[in-house]
């Protein structure tokens, strides 16, 4: 305790010392926050050239539209297909992460249809759509028999729009028009 009462009757007599004291302490704040900040530039320039892409802002489900902003990334990171126009009215067509590049894989036009993959078509099924959102991958049912692997290309009031494969379109309608398809939620492939 007498070491701390000589500070207090030091600081009352000689208030220059505090601050000084406080000078000293920014100043060295002040020092490692530069040499910090010097350390990060210097790391990003290790990395070499820099280079524009989209970068998802937002966890992105299939169907919904694009959020996503610029920013410079070292090359080295950047794939192929990166976006280089700005995603302004697409929609994703597949799940994206907050942080992750857009590719143009990622992106479709808008509408359902745009979900539809290529070689697929699509039927419209009545459905509880309560369980079910655009990019969920299916197992296509009738009876006992398997349809199908299909994906939900959109989800309206009381219908989905399943897309299957081309060759088990023709299964496809028939179940349809049987009145007896049964959609169960399975695994991406």
């Amino acid at each position: 305790m007498h070491q701390l009462a000589w500070v207090r009757l030091m600081v009352a007599r000689h208030p220059w010392a505090y601050w000084l004291a406080i000078a000293v302490a920014a100043a060295v704040i002040g020092l490692s926050a530069s040499q910090a900040l010097a350390g990060v530039d210097a790391s990003r320039r290790s990395w070499g050239r820099q280079q524009a892409v989209w970068i998802a802002t937002t966890a992105i489900e299939p169907g919904d539209p694009i959020a996503a902003a610029r920013r410079e990334v070292p090359v080295a990171m950047v794939p192929l297909d990166a976006l280089h126009d700005a995603p302004t009215g697409d929609v994703a067509r597949q799940h994206l992460g907050p942080g992750e590049i857009v590719t143009n894989s990622d992106v479709v036009a808008d509408g359902s249809a745009a979900l539809v993959p290529d070689g697929w078509v699509a039927f419209a099924v009545v459905a509880s759509v309560a369980h079910f959102a655009p990019g969920d991958h299916l197992a296509v049912f009738s009876g006992d028999q398997l349809v199908a692997a299909g994906v939900v290309a959109d989800v309206g009031e009381s219908e989905l729009m399943v897309a299957v494969p081309s060759d088990a379109a023709p299964a496809m309608a028939t179940a349809l028009l049987a009145d007896a398809v049964v959609l169960a939620l399975a695994p991406p492939p």
